[in-house]
Order: structure tokens, then C-alpha cells, then sequence
């Protein structure tokens, strides 16, 4: 069987889960802490100069680095009632709306930072679940650290929320346009499109704690209050494609 390594608040792990899931693929999902857990998925994934990055599926000698990768690969091994996420005649545009997805996610992922910087209580609540309530208030400059590292590794600037802001809004339109013109399914059919568009909400307003857990404190820092109410029509559609389509 496959090892998954995620974390469970991003994204990108809940895009290539979500495909799993549908695609029945077995897996063994490992959580990730960034920078406790790296060196020992940098030895089984034989990476020992680039950047380690999750979600991570280790198959035997195969190993994927990507969500959209894991995503296809999949779905390629197929269950009697898997469902088509990548029809040939679509994959050009499916490719589309996994670019614009991860364009939408890393502004949104920019964000939460940002805001965490300045929340002790969501700062508290990202240490490792082993360490005890009592003793995390003396670990809080470790996840200020941690914070620091996440700039670093994916580039982004503190002081630039706005364009972060604006980034997901310009993405989140063309969504709008498209299901305008398609429809509740992005491609006219439901396809992996969907799942891809679907997670980027997760940066405006959380979706339900059945699908993805997250403490009150860390919840708020995914809340895009500049964002919510403009999009609360993508945010019910979000909702509806989960219901229908995400196992729980």
C-alpha cells in the first residue's frame, strides 16, 4: 500500500485525498510537521537536495511530489465505481484550472500566514499535537519560526495582503464567468476541474469540520473577510460539490 504524507489543513493534500478517495485507491495517510518531519521524508523519497514539499505519495520506488500528479496517478487504477476525473477530451482544460488553482492557492496561503504571524492563539494550535496545552505557550517562538520558514521557503512578503487579496479575487471571477456559462460543474461534467477550483474557497471561508477539521483559532486565519461576502455564491457551490461529491 501507498504512503501519503499531507497535512491536513492544506489544500493541495485535500485535492489529491479527495481524488484518491473517489479513485477507492488505497493509502496510508502520514501526517507532515514541516521541519520535524522533513528529514526522515527526505530519506524515503531519496531527495536529498531539493526542496521537500507535501503532499507526497511513496509508492515502492515511485514517488509523486504534487497533488495533480498523485491525482492522475490514481485515477488511472481504477475501481469498478471510480469515477473518470481526467476525460481525455478535457484534459487540456482540466490542466487550465489546476494552473489557475494553485495560482489562487499560494496567494491564499500567503495570507494565512500573514495573519498567523499575528495570532498566538493559531500559533499555539500549529505546534505538533504530542506537545501538551500546558507546555505549548513556551514553544511559541518555535511556530514563529515555523512561520518564518514557510516565507522562505514559498517566497512570499508580509506586507502585501492586498495583492494577495486581488490575486483571488481576479481568479475567483473567471470561476464565476465559467460556471455562469457551464453550469454547476466547471467542464459541464463533474471532473477533477471541480475538486481543483472547489479547495481554493478553503481560503475564503472554511468549509464544514466534517470535511476538513481545524480548531476555531486557525479557522479564523483562513476566513478572507474582504473576500466573503463578494463570493458567497462560489462559496454555496463549493458547499453543494462537496456534499455531492466528497466521501467522508
Amino acid at each position: 500500500m501507498s504512503d501519503f504524507y499531507y497535512l491536513h489543513v492544506s489544500p493541495w493534500s485535500e485535492k489529491a485525498r479527495w481524488a484518491m478517495d473517489l479513485s477507492h485507491f488505497s493509502y496510508n495517510k502520514i501526517d507532515f510537521t514541516p521541519m520535524l518531519t522533513t528529514p526522515l521524508v527526505r530519506f524515503k523519497s531519496r531527495n536529498l537536495l531539493n526542496r521537500v514539499t507535501v503532499p507526497m505519495l511513496i509508492n515502492g520506488d515511485k514517488v509523486l511530489h504534487d497533488s495533480y500528479t498523485i491525482a492522475q496517478y490514481a485515477n488511472k487504477h481504477p475501481h469498478p465505481t471510480t469515477i473518470e476525473l481526467f476525460p481525455d477530451k478535457l484534459k487540456t482544460q482540466i490542466d487550465e484550472w489546476e494552473a489557475l488553482s494553485d495560482q489562487i492557492l499560494q496567494a491564499g496561503r500567503a495570507l494565512v500566514c500573514i495573519r498567523m504571524k499575528s495570532h498566538r492563539g493559531a500559533k499555539l494550535m500549529s505546534l505538533p499535537s504530542a506537545i501538551p496545552h500546558t507546555l505549548r505557550p513556551l514553544m511559541l517562538p518555535v511556530a514563529t519560526l515555523g512561520l518564518h520558514y514557510l516565507k522562505h521557503k514559498y517566497g512570499f512578503d508580509w506586507s502585501k495582503s492586498a495583492d494577495y487579496i486581488e490575486t483571488m479575487r481576479q481568479g475567483l471571477r473567471k470561476v464565476r464567468q465559467q460556471l455562469a456559462e457551464n453550469g454547476d460543474y466547471l467542464l459541464g461534467a463533474f471532473s477533477y476541474a471541480d475538486i481543483a477550483v472547489a479547495v481554493t474557497l478553503q481560503m475564503v471561508a472554511p468549509v464544514d469540520n466534517r470535511y476538513i477539521p481545524l480548531d476555531s483559532d486557525t479557522q479564523s486565519c483562513w476566513q478572507t473577510p474582504e473576500l466573503k461576502a463578494e463570493f458567497a455564491d462560489l462559496i454555496a457551490w463549493r458547499n453543494r460539490i462537496y456534499d455531492q461529491h466528497r466521501l467522508v
